[in-house]
Parts: C-alpha cells; sequence; structure tokens
C-alpha cells in the first residue's frame, strides 16, 4: 500500500494498516458474507489483520491472499503463525498481479484507493475485471470525503459516489463501518 505526500505528490511506502484497530470488522464481514471454500484477496493488506479475519471466514477449504507492495509488514506481524489457507504475495495490482483468471470470490481493499494516483485507477479496474469471477464481489473502504482530523488530504479521498463513477461494476451498497469509514460493494460481471 502506498500513502501519498500531500506536499510533494510523491509516492511513499505505508508501514501499518491505517484502519487498523479502527472499523467495525464485524460489519463488514457481515456484509461481505463470506462462505467456507470462497477465495478472497485482500489487496493492500498491509499488516494482515484483515486477512486473517478472511482466513476464518473461508475456512481451510477457502483461500486467502494477502498482497502488498511492501509484504514484509504483513510476513513481520505473522512470522510463524500465518494459517496454511493464507498466501503473502507481493506485487502492484495496479498491474498485472500473479492471481490467475477468474480465481477470485472476493477482492477486498481497505484505505488503499485513495493511495493510488487517479492515473492508475484504470489499471486497477483491469485487474479486478481479471482475477474476480463473473458474479464476484469488489468491496473497498475508505475514508469518508470530509474532514476528519486525521488521514489524507480531502482532496485525495473518494465519496461513494466518486467510487462508483471510478469502477465500471454494477454498485451493490455503502454501509458506514465506523464514524469515519464506508464500505461500497461492487459485483463484477
Amino acid at each position: 500500500m502506498m500513502k501519498v505526500n500531500g506536499e510533494f505528490g510523491e509516492e511513499i511506502p505505508h508501514r501499518r494498516r491505517f484502519s487498523d484497530g479502527m472499523l467495525d470488522n464485524d460489519r463488514i464481514l457481515g456484509e461481505l458474507d463470506l462462505r467456507p471454500g470462497q477465495v478472497v484477496a485482500d489487496v493492500g493488506c498491509g499488516n494482515g489483520y484483515m486477512s486473517m479475519l478472511f482466513s476464518r471466514a473461508v475456512g481451510p477449504t477457502g483461500r486467502v491472499y494477502a498482497l502488498d507492495l511492501c509484504i514484509d509488514v504483513f510476513l513481520a506481524t505473522f512470522p510463524d503463525t500465518v494459517p496454511a489457507n493464507v498466501e503473502a504475495l507481493q506485487c502492484d495490482f495496479t498491474e498485472r498481479s500473479p492471481l490467475e483468471d477468474g480465481s477470485v470470490d472476493l477482492v477486498f481493499m481497505s484505505t488503499v484507493i485513495h493511495s493510488l494516483k487517479r492515473d492508475r485507477m484504470p489499471g486497477l479496474a483491469a485487474e479486478l475485471r481479471r482475477v474476480i469471477r463473473p458474479g464476484g464481489m469488489f468491496a473497498a473502504v475508505e475514508l469518508a470525503k470530509r474532514e476528519t482530523g486525521f488521514g489524507p488530504p480531502i482532496w485525495r479521498r473518494y465519496a461513494p459516489e466518486d467510487l462508483r463513477a471510478a469502477f465500471p461494476f454494477t454498485p451493490l451498497g455503502t454501509v458506514p463501518v465506523a464514524e469515519h469509514f464506508y464500505l461500497q460493494t461492487f459485483r463484477v460481471e
């Protein structure tokens, strides 16, 4: 995952999951309605706390891919305790990832999209379409596009309508998942 330095605009690595401990994880899991045997990609997994929740939800017959530009944070957080159904991969998901075509039921991104340069969005949309099975889901948690006293500058944020306009998928719903955060879900056909 990358954070952008608003003063200069260059991308710099993000070293921990920005939203760790701030979100209603039970609400997120309830909205995603994961079932045993499903395959989930946690893109921009940071320290991997959501990957571990997904691992339990999909069970031993499911699979979780924890993907990040800097996978070392995930590996340092879980050096000896990564479940057998979780695979950590380093990649830039706005380009071709190591995931197979149509191999994923859900791609989840938490507080990642605002960190991408706008010209990377078409690559992200193309990669989402490539890896998500027809009828699968894309879900994004983002910070509200208003002053919160923390997080990226407002000009970097996406309101739910901005996310819906940015992705050529069928919007399913928008729900609050913390005081300043929302979850937007899409169906990918």
